[in-house]
This record gives C-alpha cells, structure tokens and sequence, in this order.
C-alpha cells in the first residue's frame, strides 16, 4: 500500500494561528503535535513510511522537512505552484506507479483530526482489499450525526456488489447545502459528508485523468519520465504549471462512473474553522472551551485560544477569541467560516497601502 498526504493549503480560516510562514497543517490545535506529524503518525503505523508521499508547495518543504526528519526527501513531491487537488494526486499516483507494482494509494488531508486511529486503519485495510480487487475510485464518506451545513455531501446510490457489505454507487456529489436540505439529507439517509479521504490504484486514477483530463496528460507524462531521475525537478517546474486547476472531485469524481463510496465513522472533523475546536478541546464547568489558562464570570460557551497564556472574561457568551504573537481575533459563534474573508480584506488594504 501507498499514501498520500495532501500539506500545501494555506488554512487561512484559522488565522492568526495559521499564517503564511506557518500554515495550519504546521500547528499544533489539540496539543498531541502538529497536524502533519500527527496524520503521518497514523498512516506511518498501517503504511511503510518509505511508501509515504507528502504533496506540498516549494516554500513548505523546510517545514515539511522539520516536521518528517526521517521521510526520504525523494518523497516529499513539492510542486512548484498550486493547481488543486486533481494534479496533486494524479504526481501521486505517477509517483506510486513509478515505485510500485500498482498497490492501493491511500490519499488524505494532512489538517484533519481522527479520533477512533484503530477503526481508521480497520476501514483502510478493507479499503485496500476492496481496490485492489475492483477497478474502483473509492471515497470515504462519514456517516452524518447532525445537518451541518459546513461540509459537502455524497449521495450514495446501490450496492456495488451484494457480497461487500456497505460499498455503495456515488449518485451524487453535494456543494455545501444550505440548513433546510441539510436536515433533509439526514433524515433521509444515505447521504454522507465528503471527508476529502480516498483510495485507489495509481492505474485506476490515471486512467480517469486520461479521460477526463486529455491537456493533462502530456505533462504528466514528461513528469513521470523524469521521476527518479536528476533532472525531475526542472521538469516538474516548467510542465506542472500545464496541468488543468481543478479539484479532483469537480474534474473526475464528479464525472466518473465507477465512483463508490463507503460509509465510515472514525471521529473525524476537517477543523475547517475556529467553530470546529468547539467539539474537540477540553470544557471547563461553564461550558467554555479552550486552550491555555481561562479565568471567567457569568461567561459560557465562548472559546478562548491562548496557549500558555491567560484570557480572561466577563460577562460574555458564545464568542470566539484566538490570541497569537500580539494579534487578537475575535468573532461570534458560527462566524468564524468569514475569518478568511477578514484577512484577504487586511492583505488587499496592505497592498493597497504600499501601491
């Protein structure tokens, strides 16, 4: 088996923790390590780290680097500017391709938390088994408990084989849907959040990309050729850039016919906002959550982000407020999605300033 693990986003709704010299898969949130070392100390238990790759940008590789000392540096595929998922996985699956015998590619977040790591290697090892039996592009979908609204949703349809227990056709991929067809999607059943976690053979991927992504395939071609070799690099820099932006789910998911789809539960959240760490960090008796010292009155429900340092609080409720290196943010409950519109305001203001 082989691996993936996606670490080039930028996690800009987690500022001010999350910023450009340190995103998010670089931080520690729960206190058990950053979120990359953490994701590959999972995969690294079920997989040979030798058959792990780390797909970043060129100016997080030194900290890919600092956080993998022992990953091999030929797996750290660094590409050269960000072009979505879709290229992203499919130097994956070359990368897999060139080194293996067509094994099962695990590909996965490098920022998501999974709590039950056991059922998580449970689900991947029947994963593997199924895809390498069957000519699949297998999604993980996680089995609803309430309608969120921040997370996207695959519709399932029949079984795909009446001897695999709880493998099931994709009908359907979702956008994130609005609270009314959220709570209908939940009643109904049978509709699943998109965990971003996949798992395919590298042939079985780049057939998809070959047909769905024909301007691709050239350059992934003179990419592959070059794999392995000393002049990989140059290659990378000057044919990455030719392939299409998109996300895998848009470019070929969405299209694919032999898309399936297996429900899962092993806690897991993508912390796509401040508003995730509600259900994750430790609760003191007034309901508030968070991190570092809290000394509150007639204050609940607030989180307070303040590793080794003390927030203090009077009289408030169900606010969000993250303290980073002289920055204060500070936001209501359910807002913290707009964080990143808040700092692409400040980075247009900067740029307008200095103009």
């Amino acid at each position: 088996m082989y691996a993936a693990i996606l670490a080039g986003g930028r996690g800009k709704r987690f500022w001010p923790l999350s910023r450009e010299e340190r995103p998010k898969q670089f931080i520690d949130i729960t206190g058990e390590g950053t979120m990359l070392s953490v994701t590959y100390g999972r995969i690294s238990s079920l997989v040979d780290p030798g058959h792990i790759f780390i797909l970043t940008v060129a100016d997080q590789v030194d900290l890919v680097r600092k956080e993998l000392p022992d990953l091999p540096e030929k797996n750290i595929l660094s590409e050269p500017v960000g072009r979505n998922t879709a290229p992203s996985l499919a130097l994956a699956a070359m990368a897999a391709a060139s080194a293996g015998d067509d094994e099962p590619l695990l590909c996965c977040p490098s920022d998501h938390i999974i709590s039950d790591t056991a059922e998580f290697h449970s689900v991947v090892k029947r994963a593997s088994k199924i895809v390498s039996e069957k000519d699949l592009l297998l999604t993980f979908g996680v089995r609803p408990d309430n309608p969120s609204t921040g997370y996207g949703y695959i519709e399932s349809g029949d079984r795909c084989d009446e001897g695999i227990k709880d493998l099931f056709s994709v009908d359907r991929f979702h956008e994130k849907p609005d609270r009314r067809d959220a709570v209908r999607y939940l009643e109904h059943g049978g509709y699943y959040w998109n965990s971003g976690i996949f798992m395919w053979r590298p042939s079985v991927f780049l057939a998809a990309w070959k047909r769905f992504m024909p301007d691709g395939v050239e350059p992934l071609s003179r990419i592959a050729d070059a794999f392995g070799s000393g002049r990989f690099d140059d290659v990378l820099g000057s044919e990455y850039i030719s392939l299409p932006a998109v996300s895998v789910d848009y470019g070929i998911l969405e299209k694919a016919d032999n898309v399936a789809v297996i429900p899962v539960e092993f806690g897991w959240n993508d912390v796509g906002s401040w508003d995730a760490l509600y259900g994750i960090l430790s609760e003191d008796s007034d309901g508030n959550r968070g991190a570092g010292l809290i000394e509150s009155i007639d204050s609940k429900g607030n989180i307070f982000f303040n590793p080794g340092g003390t927030t203090a609080a009077i009289g408030i409720e169900d606010l969000i407020v993250v303290v980073d290196r002289g920055t204060v943010m500070v936001c209501r409950k359910g807002d913290s999605q707009r964080v990143k519109d808040l700092l692409e305001k400040m980075e247009q203001k900067r740029v307008s300033e200095t103009s």
